[in-house]
């Protein structure tokens, strides 16, 4: 509990920051949200999802997970999607994943991690699809970014998939 002080401290002087740049940022922004880009990503802290890609707040819309997953039973992402195109009219949804994915490296070992194994499952079925091309990678730090790429791609598919994209 003696870091709560300190992240309010922190949001205080934040929002008086943004404040004294742009007095009426939080007023503008309580009146809209209409963000072009639904971004699913890594819940991963290095990776800050606005930060990135240079948008302010209100200007993304943003669901994250363990390994940047769009599963067809995970009703979370789902609910998200649906929320974005049906309610926000956002134009474009972004996958992002991230090469040291600490999601993929774990579903690459060969040990149990509790109940993430669950989750992680996705990605390993992605890795026995693709076992052949992913071995033939003798470098394993080039075979984890190849599985990375390789998730991506699944999850953009899996997007694809989603009644509510085929019906926009």
């Amino acid at each position: 509990m003696k870091m709560l002080p300190n992240l309010f401290e922190n949001n205080r002087k934040w929002a008086s920051t943004i404040t004294q740049s742009d007095p009426d940022f939080f007023q503008k922004l309580a009146r809209q949200q209409s963000p072009e880009y639904l971004w699913i990503g890594c819940s991963d802290s290095r990776v800050p999802a606005n930060e990135i890609v240079g948008l302010f707040s209100g200007e993304l819309f943003v669901h994250r997970n363990v390994a940047n997953l769009v599963v067809p039973s995970d009703m979370n992402c789902l609910s998200v999607i649906q929320y974005a195109v049906d309610v926000l009219k956002t134009k474009h949804i972004i996958v992002c994943g991230h090469y040291g994915c600490g999601g993929i490296i774990a579903a690459m070992e060969d040990r149990p991690h509790g109940l993430i194994d669950n989750w992680l499952d996705h990605i390993r079925e992605i890795y026995r699809r693709r076992q052949d091309e992913l071995l033939s990678i003798k470098d394993v730090t080039k075979r984890i970014d190849r599985l990375c790429e390789l998730n991506v791609a699944a999850q953009v598919i899996n997007v694809g998939r989603t009644t509510v994209v085929q019906e926009a």
